[in-house]
């Protein structure tokens, strides 16, 4: 994996996983990220022509996130960091 955080959260899986759909997948930055999504449970897989494959894994207070990158993605790792970080630092 190029990039693995943790995002802590105080939100149960089951709302964290509402407010993923709601508020942050529907972000147009957020989508020129991770483009196709897709849910297992409480897993959300993501590709997209910068991120080669990629997870949230949605859990009990946690978001843990990890992405491979493409060849392109491994050039705008630090702005995917950024947005990661900026998304996830006004979670609940």
């Amino acid at each position: 994996m190029d990039i693995e955080k943790t995002f802590s959260t105080n939100t149960p899986a089951d709302k964290m996983k509402e407010i993923m759909i709601n508020n942050v997948l529907s972000r147009q930055d957020v989508q020129m990220f991770f483009g196709e999504t897709t849910w297992d449970g409480n897993t959300l897989n993501f590709s997209s022509g910068l991120v080669s494959g990629g997870k949230f894994e949605i859990v009990d207070n946690e978001v843990k996130v990890g992405i491979d990158l493409s060849m392109f993605g491994k050039m705008a790792k630090g702005q995917i960091e950024g947005t990661l970080e900026k998304t996830f630092s006004k979670l609940p």
